[in-house]
């Protein structure tokens, strides 16, 4: 299913697409579709002062790699960085910050939706100093200064996050947006802690202790990723790595649960499509015939994990907080739905349980809405 090669920087494009049909192509190309990555993601030039001198071969031996069995290689990523800092956290932690695993988003032009609320780069951005750290995304279309910079950050100390195509990462051909993690290096590649261990990559899920060697990818391997990554979504630069520093942590989630409740709500403007509201016209073409029930088992199953996950962390993180419980249950009500659904996406009661989904998502953004004021 499409939803699954394109997940990892969906939120971005969307936003671009939608302003496409807008304004027109050309001149996004030449001046939005550059100036939102640059702002919004807060990008930084990469130069000859970020680098300082490293040896010829070098790798982290304080970072545990965790490799997830479904499409969160973004917050797993942040996890494992946060890990290394000390904060260990379970991945459903990191996905609430982001809001990363929760609403939907539609997928422009198409009858698809992806169980995902907004861009993860600005996900990993707002919740980064809730972890402790800051978010330093760097770029550039110098492949050797690019290959020095993240050689020197991983002999600092720092592991290095990427933004790249996992299709072409393993060889394949099929594009596959994706977030890795950088460990170590020698003269001729780096080391990979790859954050999601489903095919293509060749490895098994699961947690593995810190010093584990990981995955290894050639130069060649990896600017060929980047490359085919920001050919695909238009960025303005070819090569990105991003690395996070300590910082005093952040402790008001006032934000989090606003930009919760935004994201599950969701609205309809400038075509784009997000949250419940992407989930009840997703509905509404199931029913004129326009989307076939093979689309529906995969999505849906992916979407009942989530707020299976989601909704037991709430539970557990905020026991004594009344509210919260209720909205998790308003999220384990909308999975058990999407169970259902996954289960049988033939049967003739599907919108039924869509619907009723949809009331529990609505009933959980509104909580988490009020809740935040």
């Amino acid at each position: 299913m499409r939803w699954r090669n394109i997940i990892i920087t969906i939120g971005s494009i969307i936003v671009i697409v939608g302003i496409g049909v807008g304004i027109g192509w050309p001149m996004l190309r030449s001046a939005m579709v550059a100036y939102y990555y640059k702002s919004t993601y807060q990008a930084r030039s990469l130069t000859a002062a970020d680098i300082q001198p490293a040896p010829a071969a070098s790798t982290l031996q304080d970072m545990p790699w965790i490799a997830a069995d479904l499409p969160v290689c973004q917050s797993t990523s942040l996890q494992m960085i946060a890990a290394q800092h000390g904060n260990h956290q379970p991945r459903p932690a990191i996905d609430l910050l982001m809001a990363f695993t929760y609403g939907f988003t539609a997928i422009p032009d198409s009858d698809e939706l992806i169980p995902f609320g907004q861009d993860p780069e600005i996900g990993m951005l707002v919740a980064a100093p809730y972890l402790g750290l800051e978010r330093q995304y760097y770029v550039t279309d110098d492949a050797d200064l690019w290959i020095a910079a993240a050689q020197s950050f991983l002999a600092r100390g720092y592991p290095v996050r990427v933004a790249l195509d996992m299709g072409r990462l393993y060889d394949q051909s099929t594009f596959i947006g994706h977030s890795e993690v950088l460990v170590g290096y020698d003269q001729q590649g780096f080391f990979v802690y790859e954050t999601v261990c489903i095919p293509p990559a060749p490895c098994q899920p699961g947690q593995y202790p810190a010093g584990a060697s990981g995955l290894y990818r050639t130069h060649a391997q990896l600017l060929a990723a980047m490359e085919s990554q920001a050919a695909v979504f238009s960025y303005p630069w070819r090569y990105n790595l991003t690395v996070f520093t300590p910082v005093a942590p952040t402790n008001d989630l006032r934000p989090i649960w606003q930009q919760l409740a935004r994201v599950t709500l969701g609205a309809d403007q400038y075509g784009l499509t997000s949250g419940v509201v992407a989930l009840e016209r997703l509905i509404e073409k199931i029913e004129q015939k326009r989307v076939h029930a093979a689309q529906l088992g995969e999505l849906f199953a992916t979407t009942a994990r989530f707020r299976h996950d989601n909704a037991a962390f709430l539970r557990e993180r905020f026991a004594a907080d009344t509210t919260l419980v209720q909205a998790a249950a308003y999220l384990e009500e909308a999975a058990t739905f999407y169970d259902q659904v996954a289960s049988d996406p033939q049967s003739g009661s599907v919108t039924d349980l869509l619907r009723r989904a949809a009331a529990a998502e609505r009933a959980f953004g509104e909580t988490i809405q009020t809740y935040a004021r």
